[in-house]
């Protein structure tokens, strides 16, 4: 098991090695932390648990690499272990959230919140320890009172959502996935998928999280803005009668998620007032249940 820990506290090494201890079950003589500047000559390689750390600069104290290995029976996943580790030190503990961004971690903090941050790194250019800095967080933090609370999109842009009306597009339009960037053909997938994307969301109640940004939901509309323009053009040719097909029972999927409201939302959104009624229908309604409001599922 190997762990990936930024702390906003400095905690002690001794203090490290105890709550460690607690935490995968060992006593703390089989716990071995250290310095990773300090060289190597006196880590206790053979020990069950190994955690080298090295200080960080600004909002974030300390960088912990564990390693838990095989002699300790059924340690708890990464998530299990900073919650507690927080609960025990009295630290927020950040750890690297599953997907390609770097910057998005989730946090656990001492009184039992769990939560997503948005970290960023300070000028490679400057002397010292790296420079951390969490610019936003999903739910307040007391020991990150700085970090603005906000949905952060990017946690959204990347669930997984199935998109099984766009594929079958896909794959009959364009069999094998041979179309080059900016053709028609991929463009229409494209758009098809992120507006398949929003339309299940909308059906579902916001699943799998309950929640998603304003400034996605946006995003997403002028997807279907894209499908308009194509589906009145002559571009698609035999195709076209297909991207059809699926953007109607798109269509009625993100009907059954939201309701007509002359558009009242969104011209205060996109402080467009009645403006945004010179716009497609899917911008004169609003969800059911507002998905950037509220804690969500």
């Amino acid at each position: 098991m190997i762990y990936n820990f930024l702390t906003v506290r400095r905690l002690s090494p001794r203090a490290m090695a105890q709550t460690l201890a607690v935490v995968v079950g060992v006593a703390e003589a089989d716990v071995d932390v250290a310095d990773t500047g300090a060289g190597e000559d006196h880590r206790d390689w053979d020990a069950p648990v190994i955690c080298g750390y090295h200080t960080v600069d600004g909002d974030l104290a300390l960088s912990w690499d564990v390693y838990v290995t095989d002699a300790v029976p059924a340690p708890p996943d990464e998530a299990g272990a900073a919650l507690r580790i927080a609960e025990l030190s009295g630290t927020t503990v950040l750890y690297p959230a599953a997907g390609a961004r770097p910057s998005a971690y989730w946090a656990a903090a001492p009184d039992g919140t769990v939560t997503r941050v948005r970290v960023r790194e300070g000028d490679d250019d400057r002397a010292g320890p790296v420079l951390l800095s969490v610019d936003a967080a999903e739910a307040p933090l007391t020991q990150l009172p700085s970090a603005r609370v906000a949905l952060l999109p990017e946690v959204y842009w990347d669930e997984t959502v199935p998109t099984p009306v766009a594929d079958a597009f896909a794959a009959a339009a364009d069999p094998g996935d041979t179309a080059p960037a900016g053709s028609i053909r991929r463009r229409a997938r494209d758009v098809l998928t992120v507006w398949e994307r929003l339309a299940r969301r909308a059906e579902a109640d916001w699943a799998p999280s309950g929640r998603y940004p304003h400034e996605l939901y946006l995003h997403d509309l002028t997807a279907r803005d894209d499908l308009a323009e194509l589906l009145a053009g002559a571009g698609l040719g035999d195709d076209a009668a297909l991207l059809a097909k699926a953007v109607d029972e798109l269509d009625a999927a993100f009907r059954t998620g939201t309701r007509d409201d002359d558009g009242v939302l969104l011209g205060g959104i996109t402080r467009s007032g009645t403006a945004v009624l010179t716009r497609g229908w899917w911008w004169h309604r609003r969800p059911l249940r507002l998905p950037w409001e509220g804690g969500g599922s």
